[in-house]
């Protein structure tokens, strides 16, 4: 079984990051960085959000205090 690769970003990384995969649902809510996914079960979920016209999921990564971000590689 593979294990879970995580990136460690500092802040032009993670701008970087999310601009190039922004695509794939990443996007800038304050200081957090957060991927969406479309999912109709987004509807009834803690943290489910409506984007564009669409129920998802959110996943919310927040800064350390290190001023770096650990993101799952995807």
């Amino acid at each position: 079984m593979a294990s879970t690769v995580y990136l460690n970003l500092d802040y032009d990384q993670a701008h970087e990051y999310v601009d190039s995969m922004s695509h794939r649902g990443f996007y800038w809510e304050g200081w957090d960085i957060v991927r969406w996914i479309p999912n109709e079960n987004g509807y009834s979920s803690k943290n489910g959000s409506f984007r564009n016209n669409r129920w998802g999921i959110t996943f919310r990564t927040r800064v350390s205090p290190d001023g770096t971000w650990r993101l799952k590689d995807v």
